[in-house]
């Protein structure tokens, strides 16, 4: 029984491989260290053998991690749809016809050591076992690859990912990359639909999972890194008609000869032409991240109110001068403005903000003293200027970090609520989204991340750095002009 497509009254054919009614570990050691025991060890923390069967294959120990461990695939009383191969590439052929008479549905190979080596002999064993594995209607993810994490079944292939689902796909060639991308954009609050490290690519290959996420109800906006492009025609296919549907965010490694030569030796992959990927990414309406930090940023500002800006106006309310003059230089940089304030808004803001220590021209220096209503009133008399799109605002914190630390969490959350709160309201006032810099000093590392945590939770955007909101707020305006024609995402 495989969960249903709710968009259609059958489900697409990758379905059932997100949605396994038993999973086998083939080859868990009973001493096993590194990242082969790492399956084990987060498949249980996300309570998968708690919702479907978990088997251990392993002839020689009866229990490990109080899972029952079995000599082999035949010996599972009942259906196993889903197999992870921890074993060496020699043992693998044995694997397969053992998955071949079990008719199980998906193979994943955390075993490396065939194409990516770029050795003829193992690279032909590759296309033999892949072969075999498909013929019989078995599809396989990698070798050479993390597989697949999938929250909302309690599948993952490293420890600490969220258990809580959420609407971003995660595709990936490297599953370190794919690792650093679930935890590094789970910490600034976003939650995963779906997330596939691919490897080698030997039967199912990005646009495969591409054509299954447009189809997935779960899954809202997809971000990939990708090294090569395989079947390229089938490739370009797949993102235009999934970038029609979802905003998609790529990331292509191997710009450079450097780099190329690396994404060979790791993944067997072919870097191909950058100008060609450039074009690609432009004719279908996909977002091209330059960096890994662009990916993470470009997630979030598809996920939260930064999507929404109109314009390149930005106004920046801060406190310092020096900051002030940075943070204008690289908003320019990005390719927006930092508009001269109104008159209209000035006259505003002279009625609350003293004269001394402030400054009221763009960009903006109330200097609050940690006065809330004095930085919500700027805020919100910012957003609603004729020439502002977007503003760009740091937290004055009414305790200080020293205060912050005496602060029970409850009322760090209470603290932390109520700006939220403010933020919502200005921008569900003015039209006008609001990003928060988090410029953390000294001990406020963790009331930021709460307020981060919190604030993504509410579609507000946050940022380590004008730089990273300035270029994100750029991509979004950039990336829903050039979708002229298309359907619109944002």
């Amino acid at each position: 029984m495989t969960h249903q497509n709710s968009q259609s009254n059958s489900p697409h054919s990758l379905d059932h491989i997100f949605h396994p009614r038993a999973t086998a570990l083939f080859g868990v050691s009973t001493n096993a260290k590194g990242m082969a025991s790492g399956f084990l060890t987060s498949l249980i923390e996300q309570k998968y053998h708690e919702r479907s069967p978990l088997y251990i294959i392993n002839p020689k120990a009866d229990e490990i991690s109080g899972i029952k461990c079995y000599p082999n695939l035949q010996s599972i009383p009942g259906p196993v749809d889903h197999v992870i191969s921890l074993v060496p590439e020699k043992i693998v052929p044995a694997l397969v016809q053992q998955a071949i008479e079990k008719k199980v549905n998906s193979v994943h190979f955390y075993t490396a050591g065939f194409s990516e080596t770029g050795d003829p002999d193992r690279a032909a064993l590759e296309s033999k076992i892949v072969g075999e594995l498909t013929e019989a209607g078995i599809r396989v993810i990698g070798p050479n690859c993390m597989g697949l994490y999938v929250p909302s079944e309690g599948l993952a292939f490293m420890n600490g990912f969220p258990e809580t689902p959420g609407n971003v796909a995660v595709i990936s060639q490297s599953g370190a990359n794919a690792g650093d991308m679930i935890q590094g954009m789970s910490r600034r609050g976003v939650r995963f639909s779906k997330g596939v490290s691919f490897g080698n690519g030997a039967d199912l290959k990005a646009h495969h999972f591409f054509a299954y996420l447009a189809e997935d109800p779960e899954t809202e906006v997809i971000t990939a890194y990708l090294e090569g492009v395989q079947e390229g025609r089938n490739f370009f296919k797949a993102v235009k008609r999934l970038a029609q549907k979802k905003p998609v965010i790529l990331l292509k490694g191997g710009l450079t000869a450097a780099g190329a030569r690396a994404a060979h030796s790791h993944t067997g992959s072919l870097a191909g032409e950058i100008k060609i990927f450039d074009a690609m990414c432009r004719q279908t309406g996909a977002s091209r991240a330059m960096t890994m930090e662009d990916l993470h940023d470009f997630t979030v500002g598809a996920t939260t109110s930064m999507k929404n800006i109109k314009g390149t106006g930005v106004g920046l309310v801060s406190g310092g001068g020096g900051f002030a003059v940075l943070s204008a230089d690289a908003i320019a940089m990005a390719g927006l403005d930092v508009p001269p304030t109104p008159e209209a808004t000035k006259s505003k803001l002279r009625e609350f903000v003293p004269i001394a220590g402030t400054s009221i021209n763009n960009p903006i220096d109330t200097n609050t003293g940690g006065d809330i209503k004095i930085w919500e009133r700027t805020i919100r008399t910012v957003a609603d200027a004729d020439n502002i799109d977007l503003v760009l605002g740091t937290l004055p914190w009414s305790s200080s970090a020293t205060d912050q630390d005496k602060l029970t969490r409850e009322q760090l959350e209470e603290e932390i609520d109520t700006y939220i709160k403010m933020i919502v309201s200005i921008q569900n006032d003015t039209g006008t989204p609001v990003a928060m810099l988090l410029r953390q000093r000294g001990d406020d590392r963790a009331a930021a991340h709460l307020f981060e945590l919190a604030a993504y939770k509410n579609k507000i955007p946050c940022f380590a750095t004008v730089s990273r909101a300035a270029r994100t707020a750029a991509e979004m305006l950039a990336w829903g002009n050039r979708r002229a024609g298309l359907p619109s995402l944002f």
